[in-house]
């Protein structure tokens, strides 16, 4: 079921505040992943470590993530705004990182999708969460869709 264009658009403002980035992770590990920690609007939440590009620090972020055969989808929207997120430059930087599903970390190589697989995969995250395609739609930039395969 879609929300209102409106819903998607406070989602994705709510979800790119300096109170959430901080927030969720931290009920995440706490809550184990569980109730709307985990899934949220038919999607799963994941958590992903990478390595920060210029700090070599290790970040973590929450995700919508989507399954696809073995690994998983994650779509670098930043809730619509008019950036890539500092997570997908990380990823690009150093492919590596770590994933955590509900309590369980897995060592992943991160891969950017691009032609046919990229729209797959963007179908395939849409259909579970329609607020990318009015984020695709409001983007002034390529919103990079990147597949994590386990290491």
């Amino acid at each position: 079921m879609a929300l209102p264009d409106l819903a998607y658009r406070l989602i994705g403002r709510f979800s790119t505040t300096r109170f959430d980035r901080a927030l969720h992770p931290f009920l995440y590990r706490v809550t184990g992943g569980r109730s709307i920690m985990g899934r949220v609007l038919s999607s799963d939440s994941i958590l992903l470590t990478a390595t920060g590009r210029t700090s070599g620090q290790p970040r973590t972020v929450a995700l919508f993530a989507f399954p696809s055969g073995g690994d998983w989808i994650v779509i670098a929207s930043r809730g619509g705004s008019g950036r890539v997120p500092d997570w997908a430059h990380n990823l690009l930087a150093e492919p590596r990182a770590t994933m955590r599903i509900r309590t369980r970390s897995t060592a992943i190589v991160a891969r950017e999708l691009a032609g046919d697989e990229y729209e797959v995969a963007f179908e395939l995250a849409a259909a579970a969460y329609p607020g990318y395609r009015l984020y695709r739609r409001n983007a002034r930039h390529h919103i990079p869709i990147f597949r994590l395969e386990p290491a």
